[in-house]
């Protein structure tokens, strides 16, 4: 069943006595919002129709058939002024039917707008690739990916955590050979790899080690040592990274198990049969929680590097959850944008996303993002607002609410957070469309390339086979996609933060 939400406004204007608008300025939205919250006589909506001056009418689809009924509307010409969809080939189709206001000149007219959604993430709406925006990608909290260790086993073995390549391949010697947990028996190792037994040499939970090399997992925008872009296996340090996860398998101090479908290497890692393990630096916390370990057992560590004194880099691609689209034909653009700008300010972000102060929550603190709150507290913000109601899922990168839900869990995340962010390089990149292509366009050289990876770890097949295969009829069919995605990054270059 469809829900409808309509409110009223009262506009305040930018003078020293605020007047009272007349007629509230009326605006159409489909919208995706979990059913728990309820629309009407809702507190979220009454505060906006008290501030901002606009009246909404929002359609809210069941979110089984949200995607079809926003389809539906746009083929049938009925696009309300603001839509919330995914920057997809549908977006782009709209698009190019002129359906969709362009935004390039107008994000930066709206201050909140424009801060809270960096270049990066806005490219995700750049359809053509010529720089036009053509929708707000609703900000999502940037990832950053290091790795838990084991504390207890470190002091065991005599260790410190390690922060080159070499350090990282002793301490996974030690953990595996020298029993770390004390049992007498030979059954723990020293890293996994994965989650629920796909193997890849490519998932995030890599990603603190392949960062050495500057290849990121998943994020083929990573720049290359050298800071040019190229395909991940055409990589400079490609070879050496699979050398290096080939070194650790035959050796045994990588988890065997890795390869075996069903196998969890998270759940491992907390069960204490490996001692180390990739992980988020926005979440470790909960991890922890969840678990129900000792929090002083464990370490958050920034990724790893080849040479001591190197700075350790996060891979930053964007982050975004879908996107708001304006209709073309809209009269009421600038309350659509001052709504989304509203909302991408720290009061915005704060109403939507943890309700109100009293009612939902004690104490709320957007500095460090924690709450004071109770159950009954919790249970009714539920039915006033939500992640999905909310029009930003992020402010200045980084969720409404981190660390956890104790007060020794969130000491914890803001010291090794901080600490992390500190010793840490960040590497920004945009959307790399283009390397979708390679999977679509070359599927069985791609699926070759995996094999190969695969049957080098396990000593099937020589690195000189991998790499033959890899520089010769890889390289030579996907040389128009790699020319492709360098000339887009030569223009979208990587940004590096410290």
């Amino acid at each position: 069943m469809k829900r409808f939400l309509c409110f009223a406004v009262v506009l305040m204007l930018a003078l020293p006595v605020f007047a009272m608008a007349e007629d509230p300025i009326v605006i159409t939205a489909v919208l995706q919002i979990n059913p728990e919250v309820v629309i009407d006589d809702n507190p979220v909506v009454q505060y906006i129709e008290e501030h901002l001056g606009i009246r909404l009418i929002i359609e809210a689809p069941p979110l089984a058939s949200y995607g079809d009924r926003v389809k539906q509307l746009m083929a049938t010409g009925d696009m309300p002024d603001l839509v919330h969809f995914g920057a997809d080939v549908d977006a782009k189709m709209w698009a190019e039917e002129g359906l969709l206001l362009e935004l390039t000149d107008l994000i930066d007219q709206y201050p909140n707008m424009s801060a809270n959604h960096s270049v990066e993430q806005r490219g995700d709406c750049d359809f053509f690739g010529d720089g036009h925006i053509w929708g707000l990608p609703r900000a999502n909290s940037y990832d950053r990916w290091g790795f838990l260790i084991n504390k207890k086993w470190l002091d065991k073995v005599g260790k410190e955590i390690p922060k080159t390549i070499e350090e990282f391949i002793d301490v996974c010697r030690a953990f595996t050979f020298e029993d770390p947990d004390g049992n007498g028996v030979a059954d723990t190792f020293g890293v996994s790899f994965g989650v629920s037994g796909d193997f890849s040499p490519w998932h995030l939970q890599n990603d603190f080690v392949s960062m050495a090399y500057s290849i990121s997992g998943w994020h083929h925008g990573m720049p290359d040592a050298d800071g040019s872009a190229k395909l991940r296996a055409l990589k400079s340090g490609y070879g050496d990274y699979m050398k290096l996860v080939r070194l650790l398998y035959e050796e045994g101090v990588l988890d065997p198990e890795y390869f075996t479908p069903g196998s969890d290497g998270e759940e491992k890692f907390f069960q204490g049969r490996t001692g180390m393990f990739g992980t988020s630096g926005k979440n470790f916390t909960n991890k922890l929680e969840k678990y129900g370990v000792d929090p002083d057992d464990f370490v958050y560590c920034s990724p790893l590097v080849l040479n001591a004194g190197d700075r350790p880099q996060y891979a930053m691609p964007p982050s975004a959850w879908m996107a708001y689209y304006v209709n073309a034909d809209s009269a009421n653009v600038d309350a659509v944008l001052r709504l989304l700008d509203w909302a991408d300010s720290a009061e915005g972000f704060t109403i939507m996303q943890m309700g109100f102060q009293g009612d939902h929550y004690n104490s709320y603190d957007i500095e460090t993002r924690t709450v004071d709150r109770t159950e009954e507290q919790f249970r009714a913000r539920e039915k006033v607002t939500s992640n999905m109601f909310g029009f930003a899922n992020a402010y200045k990168g980084l969720e409404a609410l981190m660390g956890g839900s104790n007060p020794v869990l969130i000491a914890k995340w803001q010291k090794e957070y901080a600490e992390t962010e500190a010793a840490t390089q960040k590497v920004y990149f945009p959307f790399t469309k283009m390397i979708d292509k390679v999977g679509v366009e070359f599927p069985d050289e791609q699926a070759t390339v995996a094999s190969l990876e695969t049957r080098f770890i396990t000593g099937e097949v020589s690195f000189e086979d991998l790499m033959d295969y890899v520089n010769g009829e890889f390289a030579e069919k996907t040389a128009a996609i790699a020319q492709e995605f360098a000339d887009f990054m030569a223009a979208n270059p990587a940004r590096y933060e410290d």
